[in-house]
Parts: C-alpha cells; structure tokens; sequence
C-alpha cells in the first residue's frame, strides 16, 4: 500500500480570474485581476492574495513573449481557473507545469472541483 502520509504535494496554490472574488467570470488573457488562493488538501483552501495583472490579450492578440511574461506571474502556482482559457495560453501554462481550467461559475464550486481532481491525481504519484 502507498504511503500517503507526509504528502508534499497536498499544499498548492490556485490562481483564478475573476472580478468580484466570488464567481469566475473572467477570460484569463482578459483578466486584470486572479484571486491566489492556498489549498490544503487536508484543511481546506483560504485567499492567499489578491494579484493585479495586466491582461495579456490586446486587441485580441499576443506575442509569444507577452504570454511567457505573463505566465511567470504564475510560476508559484499548480492551477489556473478562468471562464475560458485560449488554447495558446492553456499550452504555454502546461509547458511551465501549470494546469489551466475553465470552471465558470461560484469560486467555491471551482474550488471544490480542482481539490477533486487532485484528489484523482495524486492516486496515480
């Protein structure tokens, strides 16, 4: 049996999009603003800050080295949750090891959904 005890991977953090703190309801390029929030996989998850952004897309376009310096913001980060995530974004987020969703909807319900998901992932370390 798998010891499970000691987990270094049960404390992370998620950065979502959002505008008001309480719904993700915001595309990530178009963000100004993520709600970083610390994750227990044991205790729960509480805001951890605030992060203001300058959104990456403008016009509806970005340089690749826009979207790189905009994802090192995110470095510290295991998840991103926003309303929609291009697909340019979501492959530059996963090649820094970052997993993006898009969880519209309350924080609390996205919140609930990524400690699942990896609650799921971890089974398979």
């Amino acid at each position: 049996m798998a010891d499970t005890e000691n987990n270094s991977k049960s404390k992370y953090l998620v950065a979502v999009a959002s505008t008001d703190g309480e719904t993700v309801n915001t595309h990530y390029g178009k963000a100004e603003c993520f709600y970083i929030y610390s994750v227990d996989d044991e205790e729960g998850f509480e805001l951890f800050e605030k992060r203001s952004v300058t959104p990456v897309c403008q016009d509806g376009s970005h340089s690749k080295s826009q979207m790189e310096a905009h994802i090192r913001q995110f470095k510290d980060c295991k998840y991103v949750i926003a309303s929609k995530i291009g697909i340019a974004a979501a492959q530059a987020l996963t090649v820094q090891g970052i997993t993006s969703m898009e969880l519209p909807g309350t924080i609390d319900d996205a919140m609930l959904k990524v400690w699942k998901y990896n609650q799921v992932q971890n089974l398979f370390k």
